[in-house]
């Protein structure tokens, strides 16, 4: 993260620059430049190679050498799709820089501006169709001159006249058309250079001056070139403020392009982001973000003469797709989605792209999509294996986007095969009919035992029982108890045992310790004494738990010291929480051999 905010000097600027370019010059040329450099040659769409007349009478026009800092501007301006190099002619070719050149790169050879000796314009032209490659898919040539062919001598005049007629007509044949700036009044008389424009498809502009080559600029850039850009403000007077809001921080890089009169004697900069570029020049600045982490760039600026500064915003997206599908098989459609990512591997349907401003075509169809989740949703019709191509055009945004726009999904469509219609099986049928209604016949016998015995009365209300009648009602212990062991805190296996009420207990009360231990299950669980079993009325057993344990019946928790039946079938369970202890009690009928034993 960067926070910048930076002074400058006019009267020191130049020569921090030149300290700055010469020290890290080989860093850049490595690293960032090189890499923007590279990436520029891999994806150029646009080659433009910037001739500049130094000759000594590009100073009556152009006393401010205002055709230097144009020159420079355009390089610091133009995003990474184009190249630009710069060919600068006198007596002979004094600069020769070639395509994807950097800012630093064109600053440097240019140098201190001059105007000297005379015009070589033929040498200059010639020089600039050697500059270009093959595989541009445009290609420019823009001239700045003051319009004259001019050498010390006439023969040499002729000569390069020659040339640049020649080169004139080689530019022609290989599409490559050259714009002309010419600067000053027209020049009737002589060799001039305004006939490439016309030869070679290209435009003449006529400019009084030098001073107009900044208003020439941005009616160029932004008007003829349509460069991707919003005019985000303007700062005029001796003090000025201008706040930018970015659209979204998933770019890789944002300018701020501050074009005008401008001295920036003073001007601080306020960002965040991972890397901050800057390039100046006497009417332009040019303010690089890499990587913005905050949405908001604040510049202030003063001056001792009044500026007129012109602020614009673009930007650069590094992205690549993914896609892939579900297929509806009754539909016959592919369900496809469609993700856009950057090199960070963010969401770009994030950021302003969720507003729209994309075109999504499917095998070469305009198509109105959603967005759902962080991806775009598209449907087409398939009624075999087929490949369908989806592409992405970001026409009309403000912004570049660079990388691979197209993506190839393969629909693969299952195989349905129809089967014939299977024979009744009826023998079948009636077996599972039988066992269906042998079912029901079990459902309804065991529906009508359990109301019988949720109709018994559980819960004994002793409250209401006088005490003559509890002592004089006596009932007998009847079937068998089974005792599990489910859980104990030694984590001892013990096995099930059983205790036969009906042959062995005669007595009237028995409680869950003696249970314990008649069946030897040393367990030790405070308050297992506590726990009476009493002989009930229709042969059931009267649970009452006077302990702290919990006592479980089914899911019903049973109330501390009120008395419960326990039926045949049911079962109890004691649950020790101190000890860590977990008993289940059924409770049993006997068997009629089991009776014997009494």
């Amino acid at each position: 993260m960067i926070m910048a905010k930076r002074g400058i000097n006019r009267k020191v600027i130049r020569y921090r620059i030149s300290a700055f370019i010469m020290a890290f010059l080989c860093f850049y040329l490595f690293t960032d430049i090189g890499a923007e450099a590279k990436e520029a040659e891999m994806s150029s769409a646009n080659e433009i190679v910037v001739v500049l007349d130094c000759s000594q009478s590009m100073e009556e026009v152009d006393p401010q050498c205002a055709a230097f800092d144009f020159v420079k501007g355009l390089s610091a301006v133009l995003p990474r799709d184009y190249r630009v190099g710069v060919v600068a002619y006198r007596d002979e070719v004094c600069v020769s820089q070639p395509l994807g050149s950097s800012h630093a790169m064109i600053e440097s050879a240019l140098g201190e501006p001059e105007y000297a000796n005379y015009g070589n314009a033929g040498a200059g032209l010639a020089e600039a169709l050697g500059l270009f490659g093959e595989d541009a898919a445009a290609k420019r040539i823009i001239l700045i001159s003051d319009g004259e062919i001019m050498m010390k001598t006439k023969e040499g005049t002729q000569e390069s006249a020659d040339l640049f007629t020649q080169a004139v007509k080689d530019a022609s044949g290989n599409h490559i058309a050259v714009d002309v700036i010419a600067l000053g009044p027209r020049i009737e008389e002589g060799h001039t250079v305004y006939e490439a424009a016309g030869a070679t498809g290209g435009q003449l502009y006529e400019l009084p001056d030098g001073d107009k080559l900044n208003d020439f600029a941005e009616t160029l850039l932004f008007e003829q070139w349509k460069l991707r850009a919003s005019h985000v403000g303007k700062i005029s007077g001796l003090r000025g403020e201008l706040s930018v809001q970015l659209p979204d921080c998933l770019m890789s890089k944002a300018e701020i392009i501050l074009l005008g009169s401008q001295q920036n004697e003073n001007m601080s900069l306020n960002c965040e982001a991972e890397k901050v570029n800057l390039s100046k020049g006497d009417r332009y600045t040019v303010i690089e973000l890499l990587h913005p982490m905050a949405d908001e760039v604040r510049i202030q600026m003063s001056a001792d003469s009044p500026m007129d500064i012109s602020a614009y915003l673009t930007a650069e997206y590094d992205f690549h797709l993914s896609a892939g599908y579900t297929y509806a098989v009754k539909e016959q459609t592919a369900n496809l989605w469609l993700k856009i990512a950057n090199q960070k591997e963010q969401d770009m349907l994030e950021g302003h792209l969720k507003d729209g401003g994309m075109q999504i075509y499917l095998d070469g169809e305009q198509q109105t999509c959603r967005i759902v989740g962080n991806s775009l949703r598209i449907s087409g019709h398939y009624e075999q294996d087929a490949v369908a191509n989806l592409r992405v055009a970001f026409e009309g945004l403000y912004g570049n986007y660079y990388g691979d726009g197209e993506e190839a999904v393969e629909i693969m469509v299952p195989v349905i095969e129809e089967e014939p219609p299977p024979e009744i099986d009826w023998f079948f049928w009636t077996v599972i009919a039988a066992f269906a209604a042998a079912l029901l016949v079990i459902l309804c016998l065991a529906y009508r035992h359990k109301r019988r015995a949720a109709n018994r009365r559980k819960y004994i209300d002793e409250s209401r029982t006088l005490p003559a009648e509890t002592k004089s009602r006596k009932s007998d212990f009847n079937g068998k108890l089974q005792i599990y062991v489910i859980h104990n805190r030694d984590g001892i296996d013990y096995p099930p045992e059983s205790i036969n009420l009906f042959a062995r207990c005669n007595r009237e009360m028995i409680t869950l310790e003696w249970l314990l231990d008649v069946c030897n299950l040393p367990l030790n669980v405070r308050g297992a004494e506590r726990i009476m079993i009493r002989p009930g009325d229709d042969r059931s057993l009267i649970i009452k738990n006077n302990s702290k344990a919990s006592v479980l019946m089914g899911r019903e928790l049973l109330i501390k010291g009120h008395a419960y039946h326990l039926y045949y079938g049911e079962k109890v369970t004691f649950i020790f929480d101190q000890e860590d202890t977990e008993i289940e009690v059924h409770y049993r009928d006997l068997k009629p051999n089991e009776r014997q034993g009494r």
